[in-house]
Parts: structure tokens; sequence; C-alpha cells
């Protein structure tokens, strides 16, 4: 005949159950965990691997083989995580999009909420940025090639150019409502502006080889420029 057990005995027996069951799944997390960020470790280094090949071998020059043999691993991998030369570069290009998106995001917080010093901020880190070797490489390949492959300017414009405008607008409008920019200020063509007159007169110099890398100080005074003409333009 069964004997009941003691309640405290059963729950004990069941709580350490569930404890049991809580680590089976906090174990399978922790694994996916793992797993996804290997994955996508693995994914920056194709990144960073292809964004070498194409500076160096140009787009037509690369292949996904070439870019399989300088990673040192299979085609087949290689094509897990992207499915053509095209998606590869692009992936390339938004890649360099998310560190303009994070300098406008750090300038925000710097900022505390003044429009002036934000813009200032953000606009010595983009220019940097964007004169920067790798930067001006990629400018000069997509000038180079874009005639022969259209995607090479679409990816550039699509995934980095366009984006860039649409969050600097997303900023501007913000800045609208706090009452920093005039009331009938069209935030999308501002954004373009903006951007514009950062790169002014030092953008196409750098990229046409006239000049070499600018210092610091060249860049401050460039941006500063750029943020008194904005602020005339479109300021409050």
């Amino acid at each position: 005949m069964r004997q009941d057990q003691p309640y405290g005995t059963v729950m004990q027996k069941m709580l350490s159950r569930y404890e049991e069951s809580a680590m089976e799944v906090t174990e399978l997390i922790e694994t996916g965990e793992t797993a996804k960020a290997g994955r996508d470790d693995r994914r920056d280094a194709i990144i960073a691997v292809a964004r070498e090949a194409f500076a160096a071998d140009g787009y037509a020059g690369t292949s996904m083989s070439s870019i399989a043999a300088r990673l040192g691993g299979s085609k087949g991998t290689l094509y897990s995580y992207f499915k053509s030369k095209e998606e590869l570069f692009i992936a390339v290009i938004q890649k360099k999009c998310q560190k303009i998106l994070g300098l406008l995001n750090a300038a925000e917080i710097e900022g505390g909420g003044d429009l002036r010093a934000t813009l200032t901020n953000f606009g010595e880190h983009f220019v940097e940025l964007l004169l920067s070797d790798e930067s001006i490489a990629t400018f000069r390949l997509a000038t180079a090639e874009c005639g022969r492959f259209p995607e090479i300017g679409r990816a550039i414009y699509h995934s980095g150019v366009r984006e860039n405008h649409r969050r600097m607008a997303e900023f501007l409008d913000h800045a609208k409502e706090t009452g920093q920019l005039r009331s009938d200020a069209d935030v999308t063509v501002a954004a373009e502006h903006f951007l514009d007159l950062c790169l002014s007169g030092l953008h196409r110099k750098r990229l046409w080889n006239v000049i070499e890398r600018p210092s610091a100080e060249e860049i401050r005074t460039n941006v500063g420029h750029a943020v008194s003409t904005f602020m005339r333009a479109f300021g409050a």
C-alpha cells in the first residue's frame, strides 16, 4: 500500500525539479546567445576582410572566391552569410553607416539638447570619418566603377547617404519641436544641406588627391563655418 509522502518532501522535490528545468532553459539560452555572438563575430570578420578586398582590388576585381581565400575558409561558408558579392558590398556600406549614426547618437548625448553644440560635435567626427583613407577609397571605388556596376552607387546611396540624411532629419525635427529651428524649416532639405556644408571645401579636394588628410584644426574650422551658415539659414 502506497504511503503518502509528507507535504514538505513533495514540495521540496517539485522545487528541485523546477530548479533543474530552469537551469536547463538557462543553459539553452546561453548556448543560443553564445552561438549568435559567434556568428555575429564571424559576420563582422567577413565584412572587414571584404572591405579590404574591395579597396585593394576594386569591385570588378573582387570575387566571392577571392574573399573566401583571404578569409581562409570555403565559399560555402561565405555564401551562408552573404548570397552575393553585391549583398556583401551593401553590408560593408551599412557598417560604415552604423558608425555615422553612432556618432550622431553620441553627439546628441554630449550636446545636452543644445543644437549648435550637437551639430558641431557630430560634424567634426562625421568629417573626420568621411575623410579617412578607408572612406575615400570607397568613394573612389564607387566613382570609378558605378558606370559599369550601378549597384555600387545604389548601395552607397540607399544604405549609406539616404539613411544618414533620414536620421539627421529625424534629429532636426526634434530640434524644430523644441524651438531651435525655424517653424517652417524643411528638415529633409536642412539635413542634406548640413551634411554637405560640413564636407564642403574639403571632401572633393581630398577625393581627388589635391590635399592630404586635413588636420583636426582644419576640420574644426570647416565645421564651424558649416554650423554658422546652417544656423543663419535654418535657426530659429
